[in-house]
């Protein structure tokens, strides 16, 4: 249909077939799709996609491949042909599966995938019985996945066995079910809403404040985290472990989680997040040093100068120095006394959990010279200097 629309409308179509390779007959589908394609004279692509289980099913892998897949497409735009039997199917499949509203309320028309790429399915309207019609109808060569008719899988059960018995016993079935999906999709987006305005009152200041997220009720908490979860791209999808995450919240006044690769530290009444590989390029934090000319080494290592009226400079700049993280011996004029580097990094609140990997600079005699992002020695100090930052580690900072 969008192939014969696509002059009148303006498209830029084109097809993109996922080759999972579960059925023997894969690479028959894709011959298929690609004479198809060339008969229509539709552009036409393929991936090969690998199924990897990862504690899920079948039919859950597969489709996380094939919305990889779709995310990884350059168009912008995905048409699905997911028609009402489908959406149907999904509501009776979440119901019986214990799934929340998101759940029930199956698909939408139009869903965001990620930043680059929206979902549309434009076939939700339709039953399967009227799109065979009309394939029929308009000579429309297609083919059925034999998966299809294998009842051991919960959707073909629902679809073969259980839905035929409710169509027959409830007149408009259906339509029934239909307008409870609408409904509950009208009470999402308005959840969705909700949720959103709570989320950004507790991040006002551009962090999750822990304080404000206390004054919301039980659900409106539980809700605001998961709205944190999904922000931060946190794996947890245990009902079980949030709720030990929320009541500790509410205790606590210094905590610290591990989620996978993602950790969580409650710090001065604010949430922080470091992910595992969020600084994977910086040598280092990997407890190498990385030694050269200073105005050379910090910019090829990420970081910048910022004009200073106590910084760095130019004639240190252009000596030789390190770029490490501290030690427990490292310390630091900062004014009539020296200090540990470590005790000025706990004094400037920083985030506890990433001072071990906090850089500084040092001369090659190895004495500390500038603390990123915070300060520069007293006996290395020149009028109207430059301060090394690295932006990464601005958020770290509790102010």
């Amino acid at each position: 249909m969008l192939a014969c629309l696509r002059e009148e409308l303006g498209l830029n179509v084109h097809a993109l077939h996922v080759h999972h390779g579960l059925s023997r007959n894969a690479d028959d589908w894709l011959g298929f799709c690609t004479r198809l394609c060339q008969e229509w004279n539709v552009p036409f692509r393929s991936v090969k996609v690998e199924v990897k289980k990862d504690g899920l099913g079948i039919e859950a892998a597969a489709r996380k491949a094939r919305y990889q897949a779709f995310s990884d497409d350059p168009s912008g735009i995905i048409a699905l042909a997911h028609h009402q039997d489908d959406q149907i199917e999904t509501f009776m499949l979440a119901a019986v599966r214990g799934g929340g509203i998101k759940a029930l309320a199956a698909m939408p028309q139009w869903r965001k995938l990620d930043e680059e790429t929206q979902i549309w399915r434009p076939l939700l309207t339709f039953s399967r019985k009227e799109l065979e019609s009309y394939a029929a109808a308009c000579n429309l060569p297609n083919i059925e996945d034999e998966s299809n008719a294998d009842t051991a899988f919960l959707r073909n059960w629902m679809r073969y066995e259980a839905l035929p018995v409710w169509r027959e016993r409830i007149p408009n079935f259906d339509r029934h079910v239909c307008a409870n999906i609408r409904s509950l999709q009208t009470d999402l987006a308005i959840l969705d809403e909700v949720v959103e305005a709570d989320y950004q009152a507790v991040c006002q200041s551009g962090r999750f404040q822990v304080s404000r997220w206390q004054t919301f009720s039980e659900a409106r908490r539980s809700r605001i985290l998961w709205r944190f979860f999904k922000e931060n791209e946190i794996v947890e999808s245990s009902p079980r472990k949030l709720a030990d995450f929320a009541r500790i919240l509410l205790e606590a006044e210094t905590a610290q989680w591990q989620f996978g690769e993602t950790s969580v530290c409650l710090y001065r009444d604010f949430l922080f997040i470091l992910k595992q590989n969020q600084f994977a390029d910086a040598d280092w934090i990997k407890g190498k040093e990385v030694r050269g000319r200073l105005k050379d080494i910090l910019q090829e290592n990420g970081f910048f100068l910022v004009p200073h009226r106590n910084g760095l400079p130019e004639s240190v700049l252009e000596k030789d120095g390190i770029i490490r993280t501290a030690g427990s011996d490292d310390m630091m004029n900062v004014g009539f006394l020296y200090k540990n580097v470590k005790k000025v990094l706990q004094e400037n609140h920083i985030v506890p959990f990433v001072r071990k990997c906090w850089p500084i600079i040092t001369n090659t005699d190895g004495n500390c010279i500038a603390i990123v992002n915070l300060t520069v020695s007293h006996d290395f100090q020149g009028f109207d200097g430059f301060l090394p930052v690295y932006g990464k580690f601005l958020r770290y900072k509790w102010n």
